[in-house]
């Protein structure tokens, strides 16, 4: 009698549809993930060099007011630098940049005398960067210096490191 034709899909038409879906769906998130892994880069070098810049114009600002350089080192680390500074006032001051994992803290200390004795009291501290992989003195003489600090940061598959170069020349000799 009468045949109704029935409207809807094959299998082999189901299968076809999800297959260019799944292959759609995988070029979409292989495009998503490359970006995000390329924005994370970048969004670290960015933080690290903010941090390297921060360094630097600290580091400048005190070593060009300083009239000596000291640091120590363990195992081929430098762990401490210490500047010396002669103030407007003949009273000294010194700058501690130091190594605690990885982070890095300036302490400044002031020299007062009383009674005939010096005392070193401790003004501020203040950290510099929480991303500090080593620290590596260049080259030192008696009226100049070259530091390098390395930052890096590691977060997901990126791991990058930001290399930091100061050079002053120490104008209070």
């Amino acid at each position: 009698m009468f045949r109704i034709k029935k409207k809807g899909f094959t299998l082999a038409e189901l299968i076809i549809v999800m297959a260019l879906t799944l292959v759609i769906l995988g070029m979409i998130f292989q495009m998503f993930n490359t970006n995000n892994r390329i924005m994370s880069d970048v969004d670290i070098k960015s933080t690290l060099q903010n941090e390297g810049q921060a360094i630097q114009e600290k580091l400048s600002k005190i070593g060009m007011q300083a009239n000596s350089m000291d640091y120590k080192e363990e195992n081929n680390d430098v762990k401490s630098i210490n500047f010396v500074v002669l103030n407007e006032d003949e009273s000294k001051s010194e700058f501690e940049i130091k190594k605690e994992g990885t982070e890095l803290n300036i302490v400044e200390y002031k020299e007062t005398i009383i009674e005939g004795e010096k005392e070193k009291n401790k003004m501020s501290t203040k950290r510099l960067s929480n991303n500090l992989n080593k620290i590596n003195i260049k080259s030192r003489n008696n009226k100049s210096a070259q530091i390098e600090i390395i930052l890096s940061k590691k977060m997901g598959y990126s791991d990058i490191k930001y290399p930091v170069d100061v050079k002053f020349a120490f104008r209070n000799k």
